[in-house]
């Protein structure tokens, strides 16, 4: 090809207006001529590197192999869960059923002495919030 029409080329791609078949001339050019101008020299490293950038190739990447939900799956978990709760629940009536009525009352009176004081913390909460909705209505007489 010559020089002239190269340069043309060349303008034409460092504008981004090439086609595919000019850009396939332009890599023929390079790396077909040995003579080439210097201030053309990196062009040929760059579409050299395009030569050589197509013949490489990447191994296949494997793919993982996943374990699909199967149905037994499914009722094996069901069987777990259903063990488990009534394992549980086997071991909590013989714990209620074995205890002396003593032991029942006094825990009955633990019980309510807790819920005496979650009721005193949750008063003095209200009164606090009682305050912060005497304040939001004062500031929005304020902001009117």
């Amino acid at each position: 090809m010559e020089s002239k029409a190269i340069a043309k080329l060349l303008q034409k791609y460092d504008a981004g207006e090439t086609s595919i078949q000019e850009e396939t001339q332009l890599r023929q050019y390079f790396s077909a001529t040995d003579q080439i101008p210097l201030k053309w020299m990196s062009y040929r490293a760059f579409f050299g590197y395009y030569s050589e950038a197509q013949k490489e190739s990447f191994p296949e990447q494997r793919t993982t192999k996943s374990i699909a939900f199967q149905p037994w799956m499914a009722v094996a978990a069901m069987v777990a869960i259903v063990l488990t709760v009534f394992l549980t629940r086997m071991e909590n009536q013989n714990t209620i059923t074995n205890s002396n009525p003593e032991d029942l009352d006094l825990a009955f009176e633990q019980f309510q002495t807790n819920i005496k004081r979650v009721s005193n913390h949750l008063n003095k909460g209200t009164e606090q919030i009682a305050y912060l909705e005497y304040w939001n209505t004062t500031t929005q007489k304020l902001i009117k």
